[in-house]
């Protein structure tokens, strides 16, 4: 008799579904979208749960959107924001909202600059691959300078392998996931 599969928490962000510029932008494989997808659908189970921390696609809708096991949470991306609440939802997601409090954590898509009540952490997506020169010049270097406080982490998906991260080894294992300040 097997062991029952407890439920697991996963982070993903910026999987920029139907965005050809962003394999250029971030050093992506050309199949990034596939490899993706692949490690949903392996990874999560019908009693898991994935909070996606934005930016899940551009432009035309996926036919295949929100085909992976378990429950969807969006934290909407600035990509994401043209759409209410109600289409994410009809799109296949359970909850969608603009931030989240989440185990003393503030899950957001942009680096916040401050922290909402009772967190510690602020875990978020946005820069993508930005400590090995994703957009080294312009906006995006004035970001970084927003990035050395110590209680903010970012998900970038170039930075785990295109995979979905449990939330609990994400956390705890910040270094393994290039989530601090360099």
């Amino acid at each position: 008799m097997g062991t029952a599969h407890r439920m697991k928490t996963y982070l993903i962000a910026d999987t920029h579904f139907n965005h050809a510029n962003i394999a250029t932008y971030c050093q992506r494989p050309a199949n990034f979208t596939e490899i993706i997808l692949r490690n949903l659908r392996n990874t999560l189970t019908p009693e898991d749960t994935l909070i996606h921390l934005g930016d899940v696609y551009i432009g035309k809708k996926p036919p295949w959107l929100c085909e992976w096991p378990g429950k969807k949470i969006l934290i909407r991306g600035n990509h994401d924001r043209g759409s209410g609440w109600a289409s994410w939802q009809m799109r296949g997601f359970d909850f969608v909202c603009d931030g989240l409090k989440f185990r003393n954590c503030w899950l957001t898509h942009e680096p916040s600059t401050s922290l909402a009540d009772g967190c510690e952490l602020n875990i978020h997506g946005h820069l993508h691959n930005i400590w090995d020169g994703f957009a080294p010049e312009g906006p995006s270097a004035l970001k970084i300078d927003r990035l050395k406080r110590d209680w903010q982490r970012l998900f970038a998906i170039e930075y785990t392998n295109y995979m979905p991260i449990e939330f609990e080894k994400f956390i705890n294992h910040p270094d393994k996931f290039r989530a601090r300040h360099p």
